[in-house]
């Protein structure tokens, strides 16, 4: 009923129009008239894609979800790109799965920037706080808490305690459970402090681990297991190295670098001479 009145009602500004001599108007009113009509259909498939997806045919669901997604509907192209990354009613596909991601995210789908935004987070932080923003504008709760998060810890943007509270607020007046000690100046400085520290740990802990592993390697070379160069960085040879030694010896074989295997490298009795 709705589409018939729509088409009765562009075909009375099509005459009116015409006989007004206002052709560009025309095409404008046409275009709007195809995009009014591709929105029912997205739409209709939509619900269709939800409906099936309820009811786990998930190949029904992808049917209709990739209909909605062609014509442009942003939570189709979610759904869409979930599907391929679970391979849900289609073979597993992550490539297909980023690009329809990134489409309903350029389409302004808040959970679709979210997620390209914690994507684009390790390499790309700049990156990932325009996608937050663009999901915060829709009031995206766990978008805004990344926002508090990126602020007190001056990733992506410059530093600072005041843009970090007001994004946590935010995402408390969302529902979402903000940790109360981010909810006050305070509490933020004592959160940096926190995460400095822990940063410093894992520091220490991958140089005291690289030391270790090139160690192995020393060892492994003497031994003859070949494990590559001695750099302290754990490869496919060193692994293979660790597995030829571990066998040989009668130990569990799971290739593994520990303190555990230093240790029993070390020991004389593996020794060749």
């Amino acid at each position: 009923m709705f589409i018939y009145r729509l088409r009765s009602t562009v075909t009375l500004l099509f005459v009116l129009l015409i006989l007004s001599g206002c052709a560009g108007t025309v095409d404008s009113v046409k275009s709007s008239y195809s995009n009014a009509v591709n929105f029912i259909k997205a739409d209709a498939e939509q619900q269709k894609g939800n409906a099936a997806y309820q009811k786990k045919d998930y190949k029904a669901a992808f049917v209709s979800y990739q209909a909605a997604a062609e014509f442009g509907n942003a939570h189709g192209q979610f759904m869409l790109a979930n599907m391929y990354l679970a391979g849900e009613g289609v073979q597993r596909n992550t490539r297909e799965s980023f690009r329809w991601l990134k489409l309903s995210a350029d389409n302004n789908y808040p959970p679709a920037n979210y997620l390209m935004g914690r994507a684009s987070l390790p390499k790309y932080p700049i990156t990932a706080v325009n996608y937050f923003k663009a999901a915060a504008r829709k009031e995206h709760g766990s978008s805004m808490h990344m926002l508090g998060l990126m602020y007190a810890n001056g990733a992506g943007v410059e530093q600072s305690n005041t843009e970090a509270l007001r994004w946590f607020r935010k995402a408390r007046a969302q529902g979402f459970p903000v940790d109360e000690q981010l909810l006050s100046e305070a509490g933020i400085q004592r959160h940096i402090k926190r995460v400095s520290t822990r940063v410093k740990q894992k520091q220490s802990e991958a140089i005291l681990r690289q030391k270790m592993v090139r160690e192995i390697q020393e060892k492994l070379a003497k031994l003859g297991y070949n494990p590559g160069s001695a750099d302290g960085l754990y490869g496919s040879k060193t692994k293979k190295a660790i597995q030829a030694f571990q066998q040989k010896k009668g130990l569990e074989v799971d290739g593994r670098a520990t303190a555990e295997l230093l240790e029993e490298l070390n020991s004389k009795s593996w020794l060749p001479w």
